[in-house]
């Protein structure tokens, strides 16, 4: 798959036979805002609880300054620690304890201004003495995105789902929009527009196989004369490849 298009593979296996074909539906959505998995027809994936985070750069006494504002992706308002939903919620600091990647990778991360991470995790409380009770974001995985090209659409997460085919379009990767109970299936991967290069391009393939790959982008319709033969294609902005743990 040496392309920046990825053809899924259901269509392109042809010389093994037939394939059972595995559909994706049903999905059960989860009645909080945690990291929670969503569950689809023969698949589980972590569909809620990733943010995208800033640094708070106001001169205040800490925990009330410093910390960070963080947002979830797709949403316009966010839960906060309180109840209430905002555009951001502040958090006085991000809990990396349940992140096991090398110092290396940590730093990068922590290092980044916001634009190119996104962070899966829940809100926890912590109580300062004097302070009362604040948000803590506790980090279970972390993406970083592939290029610095500017991440413009949906997000979503792109998985296998199994189904195999023996002909064209073949809707075998589940298209799992981030924090909201929608999925759909798509024939076709176009990352060209992200500039990644073929190195992260083959690491995105391989993400999309295993345990899915985090994506930015938009949904089109590839019109056929024979309408059988529409193709449902994922145009990409962006990409995040998952920091692997040591």
């Amino acid at each position: 798959y040496k392309s920046s298009i990825i053809p899924l593979l259901g269509a392109i296996i042809v010389t093994n036979g037939f394939f059972s074909k595995v559909s994706a539906q049903s999905i059960s959505t989860p009645d909080t805002t945690d990291s929670v998995a969503a569950t689809v027809k023969n698949q589980e994936f972590p569909q809620w609880g990733y943010y995208t985070v800033r640094r708070d750069f106001r001169k205040c006494v800490s925990p009330i300054c410093g910390g960070y504002f963080i947002k979830q992706v797709n949403l316009k308002a966010t839960p906060c620690l309180d109840g209430v939903f905002r555009s951001e919620c502040y958090v006085s600091a991000i809990d990396w304890s349940s992140l096991k990647v090398s110092p290396y990778e940590l730093i990068k991360i922590q290092n980044d201004d916001g634009s190119r991470v996104i962070l899966r995790g829940n809100i926890v409380p912590v109580t300062f003495s004097g302070f009362g009770e604040f948000g803590n974001l506790r980090v279970k995985e972390a993406f970083y995105a592939a290029t610095s090209t500017p991440a413009k659409g949906t997000f979503v997460a792109l998985k296998d789902n199994g189904i195999r085919c023996i002909t064209t379009p073949c809707f075998s990767t589940d298209n799992l929009v981030l924090n909201k109970p929608k999925t759909a299936q798509v024939s076709s991967i176009d990352l060209s527009q992200t500039g990644a290069t073929q190195k992260q391009l083959d690491a995105a393939t391989n993400e999309i196989f295993d345990q899915g790959l985090i994506a930015v982008g938009k949904t089109e319709v590839v019109e056929n004369v024979d309408p059988t033969k529409r193709d449902t294609k994922f145009v990409a902005t962006q990409f995040y490849l998952r920091v692997e743990p040591n």
